[in-house]
């Protein structure tokens, strides 16, 4: 299963990123688009906030994007294909790196035109949880002149030397949480991607 993760895995782990076309078929990527407009039809997005507990706020002068957070005890049939594919490269990193990854989050972002978020590292300062950062585009049709570019900061001894990626159809995205800084540009149209984060085990969830 899954050709593409061992090279995924080898890339991510020597440059602290990688990308790939593979991990989903054009027909995968189209329902979770679709699915992700019906639940923005029916109103199930909300304002996505910064920091974390009774911490977050809302901040659209930093990130402008609405977000639906997905349950994997309960997922559709397109999301469940997109948590096997999730926990199989979960296993994978754990057998190949021993990062003792233990579960997984993820939710649907809409970028309404003229939003943007940015730069940020996708870790909470209090709880250093997620180490792996998986963000999959769903936005068919993308062009360069549509911006939205995902820029991620790989060398932190050059900061403002960042790589763009366009958040092309199919294209799934991995790169540290905890060390990988990174900004989504300005959208000039609906943008659409599924970010997940892969986690340790939280201790916390014991008290609960």
């Amino acid at each position: 299963m899954a050709s593409w993760i061992d090279s995924f895995i080898e890339i991510l782990a020597r440059q602290g990123w990688a990308t790939t076309t593979e991990a989903f078929t054009p027909a995968q990527i189209q329902a979770l688009y679709r699915e992700a407009q019906e639940l923005d039809r029916a109103g199930a997005f909300r304002p996505a906030a910064i920091g974390h507990g009774t911490e977050q706020t809302v901040r659209r002068d930093i990130r402008g994007d609405r977000i639906y957070w997905l349950d994997p005890e309960h997922p559709t049939p397109a999301q469940a294909i997109y948590w096997q594919v999730v926990d199989h490269l979960r296993q994978r990193l754990n057998e190949t790196l021993f990062l003792s990854l233990h579960d997984a989050e993820a939710h649907l972002a809409i970028y309404p035109p003229g939003s943007f978020y940015h730069r940020h590292l996708d870790q909470h300062r209090d709880r250093a949880l997620r180490l792996i950062t998986l963000v999959l585009y769903l936005n068919p049709d993308w062009r360069s002149e549509d911006g939205g570019q995902l820029r991620i900061y790989p060398e932190p001894n050059a900061p403002e030397e960042g790589i763009d990626l366009l958040p092309e159809g199919g294209l799934l995205v991995g790169f540290r949480s905890d060390t990988i800084p990174h900004e989504v540009l300005p959208a000039r149209r609906a943008r659409y991607s599924l970010t997940g984060w892969l986690r340790r085990f939280d201790p916390l969830a014991l008290l609960r």
